[in-house]
């Protein structure tokens, strides 16, 4: 009743349930446990019933349920987790009973939707503050994250761990520079770039623009330029054409990389085809800095190679627009 639809699960909840269900779950048989589990997961979907499991003890309930569950048990409970974690009281609660250890441990331990579910809920965590974001790199929650992320093929677990991953870097510098000197996670990102789904090309990019990469490292990752200047001509998510400017601009600033950006034909006519006046598709100044960063090293082979492409007209006229309208 509770996975039936919205209406049904009101009532499983108006009527009182939760508590019942919560119970069962501390201290029933396995199987009833397992189908209590499915039933509080359901329930807690709604935030408008979520807040409701404090009050029948149900954060220490749900936490020795991922402790000590079956598999299923297990990963019901941390769907239950995520989806209260938002909750600022709830958390206060998560922060005394050690949420994050148990969370991490689901990540290296728990099946695969354990798993998922378990990084979605650190993502929730990092982004609620730094005293999370702490306490998970305090225990080894980016360690464990970049594993899972290195193990697993599934598309909706490495949004979620990339998620969490980016939250970590928002609230503390140690990512960062962790992850800027990992060659193995930049090689990671270059090909999540390259043939992710559009959220994981939209996270990596987000993250590669936000690192520090030393220049060893920027010729590397030289195989994902094609694919940030593919991701410029895209529309959506918002924000795509600016992180994918600014990760290219990035590795555009070793020779090397802006040689052999030129000498490829198909993105050299991708960022001519982004200058031309006429294509209303892209904000000018992304591909003008682009072209920007190419010149700056004054290489007069590149240039040569820009102006052959057709990007000098390009540019004339675009520099002739704006001050007409200025």
């Amino acid at each position: 009743m509770a996975s039936a639809g919205d209406l049904s699960r009101r009532s499983v909840f108006e009527e009182g349930c939760l508590g019942p269900l919560l119970r069962i779950m501390d201290s029933g048989a396995s199987a009833l446990k397992e189908k209590s589990a499915m039933a509080v997961e359901a329930i807690t979907s709604d935030p408008e019933n979520a807040w409701a499991v404090s009050a029948y003890g149900g954060v220490q309930v749900l936490l020795k349920a991922c402790r000590s569950g079956s598999p299923v048990t297990q990963s019901h409970a941390v769907g239950s987790i995520r989806n209260i974690s938002s909750i600022e009281e709830i958390r206060v609660a998560f922060a005394e009973e050690q949420a994050v250890e148990v969370l991490i441990q689901l990540l290296e331990s728990g099946s695969k939707t354990a798993k998922e579910k378990s990084a979605n809920s650190l993502w929730i965590l990092a982004s609620s503050g730094e005293n999370f974001s702490h306490s998970i790199i305090q225990q080894g929650g980016l360690k464990s994250l970049l594993l899972l992320l290195h193990e697993s093929s599934d598309p909706d677990v490495i949004e979620h761990v990339l998620r969490a991953i980016e939250a970590l870097m928002a609230s503390s510098p140690i990512p960062r520079s962790i992850l800027s000197n990992s060659t193995p996670f930049l090689l990671l990102l270059c090909d999540l770039i390259k043939h992710g789904s559009v959220a994981t090309q939209h996270i990596s990019a987000s993250i590669l623009s936000d690192l520090s990469i030393s220049d060893n490292n920027k010729r590397t990752i030289v195989g994902c330029m094609g694919a940030l200047i593919k991701l410029m001509e895209s529309t959506k998510p918002v924000g795509m054409q600016e992180l994918a400017t600014k990760s290219l601009i990035s590795l555009l600033s070793i020779g090397m990389n802006r040689k052999e950006f030129v000498r490829d034909e198909k993105s050299l006519m991708r960022l001519v085809q982004m200058l031309d006046p006429k294509n209303e598709v892209i904000c000018k100044s992304f591909p003008v800095a682009v072209a920007a960063a190419i010149l700056a090293g004054g290489s007069e082979s590149c240039r040569k190679r820009l102006v052959g492409a057709g990007v000098w007209p390009h540019l004339q006229r675009l520099v002739g627009d704006g001050r007409r309208r200025s």
